[in-house]
């Protein structure tokens, strides 16, 4: 209690010295905790299932460019797993779908999904009212029922206890809520609101591909046992004996789940611990120097009987005391950092989204601060248990005030944090670089003033042909009549929103050699809609409203695929169909290629594409496409109106201009290059404060040999060169440990670049210009203030 007393006494003894060591601890501590938080929801804890480690997700295998091996499942392809589960304890599978919900005057649309009958068992999940789905409501006409997270029952349906077996609209009909589901039930990242029955029929073909498998794995069953049992049924589709990496994908349903948020919560995290390495290393250099000045005190403790531990027990006291307060003010910040993650860390996926200030995060914040008081503290505290008078008067003659083997250890760490700093900047400058590329990227349409929006019909209200082609062809008939709008066209699909992926077939062609799935996004468009996107025409023609039903069936496919199957050949007039050609499936002609579109991100490539007409692909969800003349946000009240007199059950969603859409594909880039480069700038600015600290106790302990170099004539220029070429030694050999550490380190981030190598000569030149003149200017300031010394006073300095 004596020490910690005392500590406080020094504490506010000392309030610049204080501030600065608080202040810059804080900011480490709260970047790591805030990052910590996400790492600890995300990575850390288990999901919130049975057994969750035998849970797995499946996919197909096929071209790259259609998904590689993350391509979705096909209705048999989930009928014949489900017969033949070897090595599953059971096999389903779930399709987001969006609906219309409507629960008052005005509908909306509210995040749902369709699943299996099974999902929920095979999850191991129970609800906290009710049932889950029964086998008989899967098949066709099994009735219409739902069931509804926790969060949907509390906040639109009051939590009523009575729900079960209640009706509400969705998409226009009634559906009978069974069950409810828990909140920690966050499946599809915690988003669904509904779920519905999938109604599964023996389908008459293999395709389309659109659903997300997931099977539970029998106990003993082995991840890679799945993936060959799995290998052994695609090659009985196939016919042929198939290699490793082909047939199917078997994934554990929490590398799913997580997907590309690891690794960017990995580099944060990295980041973070960089900087609150760099903060203890500066305080660490602020506290050593602070302990020389009170050599004199600790040699008169010594002097009147204390011993080497009692001096150290203090010193320590002291630092603890100042990294607990870093500590309180890091949660203040790691508030605030946790706040800007649950704004802006959706841009990668709901996941990232910290868990807050918990427990969790709390004990991980006190082992931060009793961890960095450690390691600032400890290093002065030894070397200032042993005072000796004698040998501190020999080391520190002609009024200096430390010795060498205190500035050389204050100088050594300056060269940690110059060092760390480079690594730090180096990924920032490799990060920064590949997001820029990536928005170089030519998405294949002019977003410039395109407004986009989803309109979803309801199967049971709209349930033929006719009347859906009769009722986007009349919406599309009045938007075109709105003041403001250039063209308005409807698609099944957009970038980065979902779109239909099939197999198809071509006239005269053998299937491909590599037994690979064949197959291409699948859209359905209204005339204008290439028009009305910006989408070029490269051959042939664009759609006319000629293309009907009852009209000559006919497709427009884009460059990607006709450059890979019609190489050397004019692909107009030839003729393909999605899926295998029946009498009831024929083949289409080709009128038209177009550019290709990155409809699955900025970052992959092109994927082959097929276009059809609506009028003769009539799908019931669409998203509306307007080109305006100006601001294209303004004309969504009127398109809502306009949407609301044809059918007042109708809710328009996902409503966004075009370039937001686009920008969704660089979210990941621009998110963790930005969070990196933040951190980067404190790292930085600390290692310069470090250098400038440094030089600066350096001038004012050579102050007196200053004054004898200038009065033997030693010009300004002389006495400035010598100070930079101290401070900048440092920097230079901070910066050679630092490369060898940053090549090392950034080869980790070869699979976040976007066509950067991670030995990018220009990124590496740059970051060492800019630290340099970082260095540079901390050297100057106080190197210039050498320069003023008035050599008689200099001379008189003690």
């Amino acid at each position: 209690m004596n020490d910690l007393k005392f500590a406080f006494r020094q504490v506010l003894k000392n309030p610049g010295f204080t501030t600065v060591a608080v202040l810059t601890l804080a900011l480490g501590i709260g970047a790591n905790t805030a990052i910590f938080s996400s790492l600890d929801k995300v990575l850390l804890r288990t999901l919130p299932y049975h057994d969750p480690d035998r849970l797995v997700t499946v996919w197909l295998k096929g071209a790259k460019e259609w998904g590689g091996d993350r391509i979705p499942l096909s209705v048999a392809d989930l009928l014949d797993w489900r017969a033949n589960s070897a090595g599953f304890e059971g096999v389903g599978a779930w399709s987001q779908n969006n609906f219309n919900y409507k629960g008052g005057d005005v509908p909306e649309e509210v995040f749902g999904a369709t699943v299996t009958a099974n999902l929920f068992d095979i999850l191991g999940v129970k609800p906290i009212l009710g049932r889950t789905f029964l086998p008989e409501e899967q098949a066709p006409g099994g009735g219409r029922v739902a069931v509804v997270s926790e969060r949907f029952w509390r906040n639109r349906l009051g939590a009523d206890p009575n729900v079960v077996g209640q009706a509400v609209t969705l998409d226009g009909s009634p559906a009978t809520i069974v069950g409810v589901m828990p909140n920690p039930f966050d499946f599809l990242q915690g988003r669904v609101e509904f779920w519905m029955a999938m109604q599964l029929q023996t389908p008459s073909r293999r395709g389309p591909f659109f659903l997300r498998g997931l099977a539970r794995l029998e106990p003993g069953v082995t991840v890679d046992q799945a993936k060959a049992s799995m290998r052994v049924r695609a090659a009985r589709w196939q016919g042929r004996e198939l290699k490793a990496d082909e047939g199917a994908t078997v994934l554990p349903l929490k590398e799913f789940m997580v997907g590309e948020t690891r690794p960017v919560l990995l580099l944060l995290f990295g980041a973070v611990t960089l900087v609150l390495l760099i903060a203890s290393v500066n305080v660490a250099n602020l506290a050593l120097a602070r302990t020389t000045a009170r050599l004199k005190e600790f040699s008169i403790r010594a002097a009147l009987g204390a011993n080497r531990l009692t001096i150290i027990r203090q010193l320590l006291t002291e630092s603890l005391l100042i990294a607990f307060l870093g500590g309180v003010c890091g949660l203040v910040l790691a508030k605030w950092g946790t706040d800007v993650l649950q704004k802006f860390g959706s841009d990668i996926g709901p996941r990232l989204q910290p868990a807050g200030i918990n427990a969790h995060a709390l004990g991980w914040a006190a082992f931060l601060s009793v961890t960095a008081g450690l390691l600032f503290g400890l290093v002065p505290a030894l070397r200032s248990s042993t005072p000796n008078l004698n040998a501190m008067l020999k080391e520190g003659g002609r009024g200096s005030s430390a010795g060498v083997g205190r500035r050389g250890l204050r100088e050594l760490f300056v060269v940690a944090e110059v060092g760390l700093a480079l690594m730090l900047l180096a990924a920032a400058g490799l990060l920064l670089k590949s997001s820029w590329r990536l928005q170089q990227v030519d998405p294949g349409v002019q977003h410039e003033r395109v407004l986009t929006a989803q309109v979803t019909l309801s199967p049971a209200k709209y349930t033929n042909r006719v009347q859906r082609v009769a009722f986007f062809q009349e919406l599309r008939s009045r938007l075109r009549t709105l003041p403001g709008v250039q063209v308005a066209a409807f698609a099944s699909g957009l970038p980065n929103r979902q779109s239909w992926s099939d197999g198809f077939t071509i006239e005269g062609q053998p299937p491909p050699s590599d037994g690979k799935v064949l197959g291409a996004e699948v859209l359905a468009i209204t005339p204008d809609h290439f028009r009305a996107v910006g989408i070029s025409l490269q051959q042939g023609r664009d759609f006319t409203d000629a293309d009907r039903e009852g009209a000559s069936r006919v497709l427009i496919i884009n460059q990607a695929l006709a450059a890979r199957f019609f190489a050397n050949q004019n692909p107009i007039g030839k003729r393909l169909v999605t899926g295998s050609p029946r009498p009831d499936n024929p083949f289409m002609e080709i009128v038209g290629v177009v550019g290709d579109v990155n409809y699955l991100g900025l970052a992959q490539e092109a994927p082959s594409a097929i276009y059809l007409p609506y009028a003769q692909n009539p799908w019931s969800t669409l998203y509306l496409t307007i080109r305006s003349v100006a601001d294209p946000v303004s004309l969504v009240s009127s398109v809502r109106l306009a949407v609301r007199e044809l059918d007042s059950d109708l809710a328009l969603a996902d409503i966004h201009p075009m370039e937001e859409l686009l920008s969704e594909s660089t979210a990941v880039y621009r998110l963790r290059a930005g969070l990196i480069t933040a951190f980067t700038v404190v790292a930085v600015l600390l290692a310069a404060l470090g250098i400038y600290a440094v030089i600066t106790q350096v001038m004012a302990q050579r102050t007196h040999e200053l004054g004898i170099r200038m009065a033997l004539g030693a010009q300004r220029l002389d006495v400035l060169a010598l100070v930079l070429r101290q401070g900048m030694g440092l920097t230079v050999a901070g910066m050679a440990i630092g490369l060898a550490g940053a090549f090392a380190l950034t080869r980790l981030l070869e699979g976040m670049l976007f066509r950067v190598r991670p030995t990018d000569p220009f990124t590496y030149a740059t970051v060492i210009v800019l630290l340099g003149a970082v260095a540079l200017l901390a050297c100057y300031l106080p190197a210039r203030r050498a320069t003023k010394i008035d050599p008689m006073e200099a001379l008189h300095y003690e």
